[in-house]
This record gives structure tokens, C-alpha cells and sequence, in this order.
């Protein structure tokens, strides 16, 4: 993202697992962005999957049981199960387990000092279906047995929907999942950078990049294919996509990016993204 001097607030902080976050704020207070991160920080240790006390371990573990869950959790596995429909499930929150599988058992941070060393590929034909594996009522919810949910970049870009609607005119980034709103800092636009290199200036809009060639480990990456339970094998090292919102982007530039870049135009088009960029192997060049 890109601001200005003056009397902007600009923050950087680090959260989910070691991400790059920033905050840009215009004609609000210190105290109004301190209380942005400090609910940021929150929700991390709320719904982290790197913490066995958090809710959402504690979700998981109870696999099999109606239990009772915050509002907050209700409320983001109901995202996860609309992402998975408007996605025609692509983004599948019940890829846990295929993601330990694959050695994303801690953080990014901790496993690029050291791998996993609990590697294992089960028979998995694919990720079950989310709305046949999780169920969400008034004050609890249930996930079948054998399975477990990862909020994900789903839950960073709805974050930063949320967050960002505290303010008139400010742009939020939480690792790579953006959310703009208002004119900008110079009052023509939030200037926002795609995966190619290319900066599109928008107003209100949520920008996102998926791919493969962030969150990687010797053998593996956090991508994971819901139609072979496995790191994607695909032809995009990067995508990114402007949508309406956050979350929506987010969406759309995870299916996207799964589905390939041969398919990722009109697929996007028919989803309502206004336009991305694409970096493969093949062609190192925007789409």
C-alpha cells in the first residue's frame, strides 16, 4: 500500500503466524489504530489453529460434539461454509488435517527453522465436503470426527473488512489480504501493489494474493488442492485479485489460483472480480 507524510497514521505490525500487517489510517487517532491492532491481536489468539488453548483448537478437538462457540466463531465458520459455496469448493476450511499432513503443523515462522518432521500422506482421496462435515447452530457447532477447520486467509480477509469499516478513509493489510476505504491519503485513490508488480489505485475494494511461492517448506506449500487433499499442483506461483471486498478477493484469488491460469479469467469474470494480475513459471508475466 502506498500513503502519504503528514498527519496519517501509518502502523506496521507483525500477526497470523509472522505476516507483515499494516495499518493506514487519515484523520483518526492514535488510539483509534492502537485499538485496531490490539483487536487484531484478539482474534489471533482466539481463532489461531498454532494454539491448543484457542478456541478454535478447542473446536477441533471436540470433533464429533455439538459444543457451544463464541458469536465470533459461529459467525466465521458461517463465512467459511459461504466461501465454500461461492467458491463451488474450492476453499474448503476442512483442509486442516491434509495441511498437517503436508508439514504445516506450526507456524511459518517456527517451520522455516526447522521442518516438520510428522510428514505423512494419508489415503486421501480429496477434502470432505464442508456443509457434510460441519454444522453451525444458534451458540454451537460440530464438526464431524476425523476432521478439523482452518479459518485461514478466509478469516484475515473478513478481518480486515471488518476492521477496516471502523474508519472513513483508510486502508488495512493484513498479511496480503487488503481492505481499502474513502479517497486516500491524497484524495485520488488507495494506490495498492498486484503480485506483477503493477499498482491499481482503487477506492472502496478489497485486494488479496493467493499462490504458491509465499508460505513454502522444503517438500510442501500451504496450498492446499480441496480435489486431492495435497499442495496444489498448478501453473500459478501467484495471484492477485480486486473484488468488492476482502474477503471476497480472497476467495477469489485462492480458487483461482487452484483452478489455473488457463481457466482463472473467466472464472474470475463470473464471480464479479474487476480485475487481477497472474505471475506462472511459463509466462512471468501479467494476466
Amino acid at each position: 500500500m502506498s500513503g502519504s507524510t503528514g498527519t496519517d497514521i501509518h502502523h506496521v505490525f507483525t500477526a497470523f503466524g509472522g505476516a507483515r500487517c499494516e495499518i493506514i489510517a487519515c484523520d483518526a487517532t492514535e488510539g483509534d489504530v492502537s485499538a485496531v491492532v490490539a483487536d487484531a491481536y484478539a482474534f489471533e489468539r482466539q481463532l489461531t489453529r498454532f494454539d491448543a488453548g484457542s478456541e478454535l483448537s478447542r473446536f477441533n478437538a471436540a470433533a464429533g460434539a455439538r459444543v457451544s462457540v463464541s458469536p465470533l466463531l459461529a459467525e466465521l465458520l458461517c463465512v467459511c461454509l459461504d466461501a465454500y459455496a461461492f467458491s463451488d469448493g474450492l476453499v474448503n476450511a476442512a483442509c486442516l488435517p491434509a495441511l498437517v499432513d503436508a508439514g504445516y503443523d506450526r507456524s511459518i515462522t517456527e517451520l522455516r527453522r526447522g521442518p516438520s518432521t510428522r510428514v505423512q500422506w494419508r489415503p486421501r482421496k480429496d477434502v470432505p465436503a464442508l456443509p457434510l462435515v460441519l454444522e453451525v447452530g444458534e451458540g454451537w457447532a460440530r464438526v464431524a470426527p476425523g476432521c478439523a477447520i482452518d479459518l485461514g486467509g478466509v478469516g484475515k480477509g473478513w478481518l480486515a473488512d471488518c476492521l477496516c469499516e471502523r474508519f472513513d478513509n483508510a486502508a488495512i493489510n493484513l498479511g496480503g489480504d487488503v481492505r481499502t476505504r474513502g479517497p486516500g491519503p491524497r484524495r485520488s485513490g488507495w494506490a495498492v501493489a498486484l503480485c506483477d508488480g503493477r499498482f491499481v489505485t482503487v477506492g472502496d475494494a478489497g485486494v488479496a494474493t493467493s499462490g504458491t511461492s509465499g508460505r513454502l517448506w522444503p517438500g510442501g506449500h500451504h496450498l492446499i488442492d480441496p480435489r486431492t487433499a495435497a499442495p496444489a499442483r498448478t501453473d500459478i506461483t501467484a495471484i492477485s485479485v480486486v473484488a468488492q471486498t476482502a474477503l471476497h478477493a480472497e476467495i477469489l484469488a485462492k480458487g483461482a489460483c487452484l483452478i489455473g491460469e488457463g481457466m482463472a479469467r473467466s472464472w474470475l469474470e463470473q464471480r464479479g472480480a474487476a480485475c487481477h494480475a497472474v505471475v506462472s513459471p511459463a509466462t512471468d508475466r501479467a494476466a
